[in-house]
């Protein structure tokens, strides 16, 4: 199992498009430049957020 979720991972898991995950991502976390990456590779709590926040929809 990998350490990290990516939006794609998500997209598949909840049935929800990735550009609507990287959307979410963004307005929550931030650009990828603040964060200094260059993908999106959750931990464990921010894929847990991102999932919790789709299901609620």
């Amino acid at each position: 199992m990998a350490d990290f979720v990516t939006p794609r991972d998500l997209s598949h898991e909840l049935g929800v498009p990735q550009k609507k995950i990287r959307d979410y991502l963004r307005q929550t976390y931030g650009l990828l430049a603040t964060r200094n990456e260059v993908r999106w590779q959750l931990d464990a709590d921010e894929a847990a957020a991102a999932r919790q926040h789709f299901r609620a929809i």
